[in-house]
């Protein structure tokens, strides 16, 4: 087995967006190895995650959605990708880059937001028509739910145009 190599090296790699699994193949180590070494450096990827979920359970609790039945879905999964990359992830990957960027351009060439309706004919994951009261945001939030604070409902928003 090859070894990993220095700190500094790992993290270069690590924020150039390569998967502990794309770096375990390179350096013939297990996915373990590259984990355990990136959490020795103090390198914690979970709160990306938690926020994102955070984000999401806000607008569609899971107990009452059953949204934990279609994160599995394109759709869905292109949305967290999104929200990782608004909320500046270091541990993007590069597919997950391009599922953010597919789920923005989406968004944007239909004018549209995207809201979870299980059960409903073109459901659950269904793209509406922008509304004014959607704002920037992506998704359509759910009349009646609070929005979440300042920094987190920003993850939401479609980026400004360059």
């Amino acid at each position: 087995m090859t070894k990993l190599p220095d700190n500094p090296e790992l993290l270069k790699l690590y924020r150039n967006g390569f998967s502990d699994k794309e770096i375990a193949v390179q350096f013939d180590v297990t996915v373990q190895d590259v984990n355990m070494r990136l959490q020795q450096m103090g390198i914690k990827r979970a709160p990306f995650r938690t926020t994102a979920k955070e984000i999401l359970e806000a607008a569609w609790p899971s107990i009452e959605t059953r949204r934990g039945e279609f994160i599995h879905l394109n759709r869905a999964r292109d949305l967290y990708a999104f929200l990782h990359r608004q909320l500046r992830d270091p541990a993007l990957t590069k597919n997950q880059r391009t599922a953010a960027e597919r789920f923005e351009r989406l968004i944007k060439e239909h004018n549209a937001v995207l809201d979870l309706q299980p059960g409903m004919p073109g459901g659950p994951w269904v793209l509406l028509p922008r509304e004014p009261s959607d704002g920037r945001m992506v998704i359509r939030w759910p009349e009646g739910r609070e929005l979440p604070a300042e920094e987190l409902r920003a993850a939401l928003d479609l980026p400004d145009e360059d």
